[in-house]
């Protein structure tokens, strides 16, 4: 059976808590230098150091269990806790590799001739079924965290709004472990409903999503065309089962599925996020990879989440993200020389009064 599990439920925090007083005598032997991931002092990382770590999660101030020593407790500790579940003391960290990542591919994969509906939902003509991979180098990985932070935020964005079916909906659904297709040939329009994943198929019942957010009510923005997530701590989600490859979703070899997204219309879709992979090459010891930002669009789309600078390209000459006077004394002091022409992308140019005007008219502009 798949779990959502949300640390923020009256009914889960009691539970949490009552674990927790169960587990009190023993959490004195935590915080031992070699077994740093082991918070209840049994000798072994397993599920209940999750119940500790989310018993508090998302307090201000709150400093317990901050693994990577920013000042509060967040996102990337718990996928630091979640390397080291079912690993027994003494633990040495786990290695940091590089190069296996290497982007994010959004492709289309139906379009409806015509409108479709069922009993429950209507689907226009037109509408666009897509799926968002993760690129990788080597098929031997296993995607394992989502999420967005106060630099990085996960955004999605569709102009048209996206396709939620109200199965899914009326239990806050958006994950494809909760997707049941068994209803598929009764609700045509399920079979198109939105969802994330972390390379499992709908329905499968291995995958064991940890959704892990600043607030009681962040997951409550995922029916919506409009979504980011970008709280200090970050907001997300991990898997925290033991990685099983065999309930992967079969797909190219260098692609692992993220999600399933349709659009209600042809504006597009795009976005923005954080990942987090493990390997489990044979013979060697699991390493894991981030990768911070990572964009999407799709084919001819809007890009409405590209974030344009109002700044005319390279007329932030000193680089501060303001056009001042500095830049009007810099393209002065250049006049009439070899330099970067702010009309062209000709790497050798001459700097003219053309530029100076065009300099002239974004003064003052702060650049994003």
């Amino acid at each position: 059976m798949s779990i959502l599990f949300n640390p923020h439920s009256s009914h889960a925090v009691k539970f949490i808590m009552s674990i927790v007083l169960v587990m009190a005598s023993v959490t004195d032997m935590t915080g031992q230098d070699d077994c740093p991931y082991d918070l209840n002092g049994d000798g072994v990382t397993a599920a209940n150091e999750l119940l500790f770590f989310l018993s508090d999660y998302g307090v201000v101030g709150n400093t317990d269990y901050d693994f990577n020593d920013n000042g509060f407790r967040d996102f990337e500790d718990a996928l630091m806790l979640s390397r080291h579940l079912g690993t027994n003391c003494p633990q040495a960290e786990v290695q940091a590799t590089t190069g296996i990542i290497s982007g994010l591919l959004i492709e289309p994969v139906d379009t409806l001739q015509q409108e479709l509906f069922d009993a429950n939902d209507t689907i226009p003509a037109g509408a666009i079924t897509y799926r968002l991979y993760a690129v990788v180098s080597n098929p031997e990985v296993t995607v394992v965290g989502v999420w967005g932070n106060a630099e990085f935020p996960l955004t999605l964005n569709a102009p048209d709004g996206l396709f939620f079916s109200s199965l899914q909906t009326s239990d806050n659904s958006y994950f494809a472990s909760n997707i049941s297709p068994v209803f598929f040939p009764i609700f045509p329009t399920y079979d198109r409903a939105s969802w994330w994943t972390l390379n499992h198929a709908p329905g499968d019942e291995f995958q064991y999503y940890q959704p892990l957010g600043s607030t009681a009510d962040f997951m409550d923005d995922m029916d919506d065309g409009s979504i980011q997530f970008d709280a200090d701590m970050g907001d997300g989600w991990f898997v925290y089962d033991y990685i099983n490859t065999s309930m992967e979703l079969p797909t190219a070899s260098n692609l692992k599925l993220l999600g399933q997204f349709t659009t209600l219309g042809q504006s597009g879709i795009c976005g923005q996020l954080n990942l987090e992979i493990r390997t489990h090459f044979d013979g060697e010891p699991t390493q894991f990879e981030q990768a911070y930002g990572l964009t999407f669009s799709t084919p001819g789309a809007d890009s409405p989440c590209e974030s344009l600078s109002p700044c005319p390209e390279g007329a932030d000459l000193d680089n501060d993200g303001f056009i001042g006077t500095s830049e009007v004394l810099l393209m002065l002091a250049a006049f009439g020389d070899v330099t970067t022409d702010l009309k062209t992308s000709m790497a050798m140019a001459w700097s003219t009064s053309a530029d100076i005007l065009l300099l002239l008219g974004s003064f003052g502009m702060v650049c994003d």
